[in-house]
């Protein structure tokens, strides 16, 4: 079985597999190529060489899989049943800057929380795009601007918390390592910036606190308040 058989077969595995944002494609990919390899009788290929057909795969499944759009119309769409949604909310940074967040949802029905008509932020990327040789950058780039909005007063609506749809449960399969994910899951929370996880649309902050789900509605939301706290906290 020669490369090419090989990426056409794992960039439709790759591709069925982004239909789950909860799963680690790459890792999926690379064992399957190793699999079919293995069962080939190939053993001339190199570690190197399983990475790079693997991260081929990955991009181009990506590339093909849709934008950013329809990632946050999709999850927009389902949290639209539960919260008022605002798109492109616009806000001014501590600095003076102008900025724009890709929405901002307050519940439809707020008798379960403990804040009156809290505010959530909530920004998207396609991590799936981001590079396969698992580049920091990419991460940290966008836990930043997550942070930046986490320090704007929104037209409106004033600070907020800032979820990322799917930020700290991509990275920390893709690091494979709980330490270093839990601590950044944990300073990241404490500036502000929490995340979205997939299938049952899951809020959480500081890794631990579950603020909602789509499932059973709000949870530590009840408890934990939503108004943005600066200095000692």
């Amino acid at each position: 079985m020669n490369d090419e058989d090989i990426y056409l077969i794992c960039l439709r595995l790759a591709s069925e597999l982004m239909q789950d944002d909860s799963v680690d494609v790459l890792q999926e990919v690379i064992e399957r190529i190793e699999q079919l390899l293995d069962e080939s009788g190939s053993s001339s290929r190199t570690p190197g060489d399983v990475y790079s057909i693997a991260y081929r795969c990955v991009d181009d499944a990506a590339r093909a899989k849709g934008n950013e759009s329809d990632l946050k119309r999709g999850v927009l769409d389902r949290l639209a049943r539960h919260f008022h949604v605002f798109e492109e909310v616009w806000g001014t940074h501590w600095s003076g800057k102008r900025v724009r967040i890709d929405a901002i949802i307050t519940p439809r029905d707020d008798s379960g929380w403990k804040t009156k008509s809290p505010r959530l932020g909530v920004e998207f990327k396609n991590f799936r795009k981001f590079k396969q040789s698992f580049d920091m950058k990419d991460y940290t780039k966008w836990w930043s601007q997550c942070h930046d909005y986490a320090e704007t007063k929104f037209d409106g609506h004033g600070y907020v918390y800032v979820f990322s749809y799917n930020g700290f449960a991509h990275y920390g399969q893709r690091l494979g390592r709980e330490a270093p994910a839990a601590f950044a899951v944990r300073f990241w929370g404490r500036l502000g910036v929490g995340e979205i996880q997939p299938q049952e649309l899951l809020f959480v902050i500081n890794g631990t606190n579950k603020v909602w789900s789509e499932r059973r509605g709000v949870i530590d939301g009840a408890r934990i308040s939503m108004e943005r706290k600066f200095g000692s906290r």
